[in-house]
Order: C-alpha cells, then sequence, then structure tokens
C-alpha cells in the first residue's frame, strides 16, 4: 500500500498509450434543426421487469440495460430479442442487503471490451468481457449500493457508492488486489484505491472528465439534503490525492453527474435544477443554476453532445438545452423542445389507481421517467427508458427515439 500512488500513476500511463480516442460522432442528433424531430418507437420489455436505471449500447444492434429488480438484460433493437445475462456472484458471497437497490450504473471501456456493472450482491463491482459477456472479476468492498460507474482509462475504473466511499479499480492482475479463483473462474478484485471524505456520508454518481482528467461526483454529507461536489486529480502522482469539494447551492435532491468530452464541464441534474459547473474554477464557485421547465420536474439523466444537453425527464420528457446560448432548445414557434412519451408500462395495482385519482393524471406513460438514455455510435439514435418514479409503483419504459 505505501506505493499505492505509484501503482495508479503506471497504470495511469500504460492506459493512456493504449485508450481508444473518443467518438464524437453522436453529435449528429443533437444539432438545433435535428432534435425538433425525433420520433418514438416503442420496445417491448417484459412485464416481469421493473424500472430502467442504467443502459449502454454495446454495439450499433443491441443495448444492454439494469433494472431495479436487479436484472441484466441485452435487448436487440432491430428485432426486438431480449436475452438476460446472468450476474456475477462472489465466490465468497458476502450478505445481500435486505432492501436491493437494483442495477443503477452499466459502463463499458473505452475500447468497449469490458463492461462494469452491479452483481447479484448490489454492493459488488461486477466486470464482464465482451461481446460475450463473459464473467471476468469480482469486486467488493463496499457497504451499501453502488450508485455509480465510471472508466477513468480502457483498464482503470472507480466505483461510488452510498456508503461514502469513492473506490478505484483496475482490471489488471495485480498481487495484492487480486485473486483468481480457479473453481469459478473469475478473479475477486479489492479497490487499488479508496477515498474517503467525512464530508460525504453518500456517493449518488459519480464521472470522469475525459477533457480535464479529473473524477468529479455528487454525494450527501451529514446534514442531508445538503449536497457536495467533489473533484479529485484522480490521476496526478499524488498521495493523498488532491481533493476539492464544495457544498451545493441548492438543498435539494441531486440524481446525476455527467462531464464533457472536450470542456472542462460538469453538469448536474437535480429536484429543481439543471446545474453547470466550470472546473476551471479552482473555488468551484461558478456554478450556473437553470431552473426546470417544470415546477418539481426532477431530472434523472443527462448526456452531452456537443453543446447541447440531452434531459431525461420526470413528467415523460425529453428535453435540450444549449449551453453556447444559455436557453432550452425551441422550435420555430419559439417554444422549448419538449417530446413527450406516448408509450410505458404501469402495473395496475392499488397504489396505482391511488395515484390516478391523486394526481388526475390518467394514462400508464403519465407516470413514466427517463431513468437513462445513450446515443448510439452514429448519432443517429437516441435509447431511452425508465419507468414510473414512484417507489411503490411497477412499470418500465424502453423505446428508440430518431
Amino acid at each position: 500500500m505505501g506505493n499505492m500512488e505509484n501503482i495508479v500513476c503506471q497504470l495511469s500511463d500504460r492506459c493512456r498509450k493504449r485508450a481508444i480516442p473518443s467518438n464524437y460522432r453522436r453529435k449528429v442528433i443533437a444539432r438545433k434543426g435535428n432534435c425538433a424531430y425525433l420520433s418514438e418507437h416503442p420496445i417491448s420489455i417484459p412485464t416481469s421487469y421493473n424500472k430502467i436505471f442504467a443502459s449502454s449500447w454495446i454495439d450499433k444492434d443491441h443495448v444492454v440495460v439494469g433494472t431495479k429488480c436487479n436484472k441484466l438484460l441485452e435487448l436487440n433493437v432491430q428485432n426486438g430479442s431480449k436475452r438476460e445475462i446472468p450476474l456475477m456472484r462472489s465466490p465468497y458471497p458476502r450478505e445481500i442487503p435486505d432492501q436491493s437497490a437494483g442495477i443503477h450504473a452499466i459502463a463499458l471501456n473505452p475500447s468497449k471490451s469490458f463492461l462494469a456493472t452491479g452483481g447479484v450482491n448490489v454492493n459488488d463491482l461486477a466486470l464482464y468481457t465482451l461481446p460475450n459477456y463473459q464473467p471476468y472479476a469480482v469486486g467488493e468492498f463496499h457497504h451499501s449500493w453502488v450508485f455509480g460507474i465510471s472508466w477513468i482509462t480502457d483498464f482503470m475504473l472507480c466505483t461510488g457508492a452510498r456508503d461514502g466511499n469513492i473506490c478505484l479499480w483496475t482490471i489488471f492482475d495485480i498481487d495484492g488486489f487480486s485473486t483468481y479463483e480457479k473453481d469459478c473462474g473469475i478473479y475477486r478484485k479489492t479497490p487499488i484505491e479508496i477515498v474517503n471524505m467525512k464530508e460525504i456520508e453518500q456517493i449518488r454518481d459519480v464521472c470522469f472528465s475525459k477533457c480535464s482528467d479529473k473524477l468529479a461526483s455528487i454525494g450527501y454529507g451529514p446534514e442531508k439534503p445538503q449536497a457536495n461536489i467533489c473533484i479529485l486529480d484522480i490521476l496526478k502522482n499524488q498521495k493523498p490525492l488532491s481533493t476539492r469539494i464544495i457544498p451545493l447551492p441548492r438543498k435539494e435532491e441531486y440524481i446525476v453527474i455527467t462531464g464533457h468530452d472536450t470542456k472542462p464541464l460538469f453538469a448536474i441534474g437535480s429536484f429543481r435544477h439543471l446545474m453547470l459547473v466550470d472546473d476551471r474554477d479552482p473555488n468551484l464557485q461558478n456554478i450556473t443554476s437553470i431552473q426546470a421547465l417544470e415546477p418539481a420536474q426532477g431530472i434523472r439523466s443527462l448526456t452531452f453532445t456537443d453543446n447541447l444537453i440531452t434531459i431525461g425527464a420526470s413528467k415523460t420528457s425529453l428535453l435540450f438545452y444549449d449551453i453556447r446560448n444559455q436557453s432550452y432548445l425551441t422550435d420555430n414557434n419559439a417554444s422549448p423542445v419538449r417530446h413527450t412519451l406516448k408509450s410505458g408500462y404501469v402495473a395496475e395495482t392499488i397504489h396505482w389507481h391511488m395515484y390516478r385519482v391523486e394526481s388526475e393524471r390518467r394514462e400508464p406513460s403519465d407516470f413514466i421517467s427517463i431513468m437513462t438514455h445513450c446515443y448510439d455510435e452514429s448519432g443517429m439514435r437516441l435509447f431511452a427508458a425508465g419507468g414510473p418514479l414512484a417507489l411503490d409503483l411497477i412499470g418500465n419504459y424502453a423505446a428508440m427515439w430518431e
């Protein structure tokens, strides 16, 4: 452990040399002339799957999704076929939490040779080799649900969890951090670095910026709902890691953070606001706060595509924010471009009937939130998925927008 900073630095150098350059073709859709004309093409999901929390394109035909009911499912967007991918279990299983949070994160490394997600135990990290989803390793350390996963290089990644820890992992077999289990043919891994900050008790999401080589996270301190943004110079050869922790200006629920590929800029989605954080400011005081289009709308997912931010929101909306003009994208009538869902499944339980009466919403799609979305490499297709936001409602949603 005494040479940890050297391990991190050496791994970083090796990964930089072999990393695959980012593909910026995603910006094809996210241009002003294209966003207004997207059409929804629903994808049928079996009713046994509840709430899609995470998604990622595997190739031009397949998307893999993770659900609240702790299932990993591959969807063929061309022919509609589906297959469930078995979740990984540690050779020495730890106690599984009484309440399963499900799979909140799925991330592919830049070369798309590894997929990182959760395991049977929602506190674990699971690594698969692609394209065949061959089980490779289980990462064990977190003591509560893993909420965020982000690749730092092609061979290094990080996790953030509800236990307040940020863990750094590598796929390399390093003595002391990796053990091969012959009986089941997978590695058991422990973190090569653990970051624990007294100001943070729960990590809600993590994101690595390709532009600034920094890792950002959002999390809650002891005085919830006060949230903080934490930025770490993860690739610098420093011990301890250089860390900046700044309270976010509004006391509300923060859900998601994402980084721009070519600008030192992070976007954060909260219950009522979109926030932009300029990483060039050493004190992180340059935070732009943008009101959601509807009161208490709730931003559930975010992606940067050039100068536009695609927003997956509660209340059934896909929205777009133009960071250059500092305004929501508008159509020819100067109205915000807003795509409203027309599909989705919600189980007709007593809770659903109660919500219908209380909210005066009638259709199942009225209850759906877009909890995850991602562009394919061509930039011509946007996959969006989610389900009903209320904890006691069961349902799902998936569609292709193009």
